[in-house]
C-alpha cells in the first residue's frame, strides 16, 4: 500500500549520503514538514542535497534523532525521476550501488539507522 512520506537526503560527515524516509498523514502535511526540516537542517548548517515528498510502499522503522554514525549500517539505492518522485531499494549485505546523480533517473546510494519494517 503506498503511504506519503518525506524523503531527505543529507551528507554525512565522512562525505557519503545519508537516507531518512518520515510517513505523513496527507501531501499538504508531508510538504509542511519538508519546509521546516529542510529550514531548520540549513540553519544548522547542514542543508538537505535533496527534500521530496512522495509515495512509497517501502515502511522503516522510525527516525531517530542523533542516530551515530556507526549505527547507520542499513543502505539503500535512491533514484529520483526528474518528473518527481522517488524509489527507494534496500540493498542486500555485499549488493553494490554506483552513484550516478547526473543520469536520468539520478541515483544515490545512501545509509540510514532505519531498517525495512516487515510490513514494508
Amino acid at each position: 500500500m503506498l503511504k506519503t512520506v518525506l524523503l531527505i537526503l543529507t551528507l554525512t560527515g565522512d562525505g557519503g549520503t545519508r537516507v531518512t524516509l518520515t510517513d505523513s498523514d496527507s501531501p499538504a502535511d508531508c510538504e509542511a514538514s519538508r519546509e521546516v526540516v529542510s529550514q531548520i537542517l540549513t540553519e544548522a548548517g547542514s542543508p538537505p542535497l535533496l527534500a521530496r515528498c512522495g509515495d512509497s510502499a517501502l515502511r522503516l522503522t522510525p527516525f531517530v534523532h542523533g542516530t551515530p554514525p556507526e549505527a547507520e549500517v542499513h543502505r539503500y539505492r535512491v533514484e529520483l525521476p526528474a518528473a518527481g518522485g522517488f524509489t527507494v531499494h534496500p540493498l542486500a549485505p555485499g549488493e553494490t550501488c554506483t552513484p550516478a546523480p547526473e543520469a536520468e533517473p539520478a541515483v544515490h546510494c545512501a545509509r540510514s539507522g532505519q531498517s525495512v519494517l516487515a510490513d514494508g
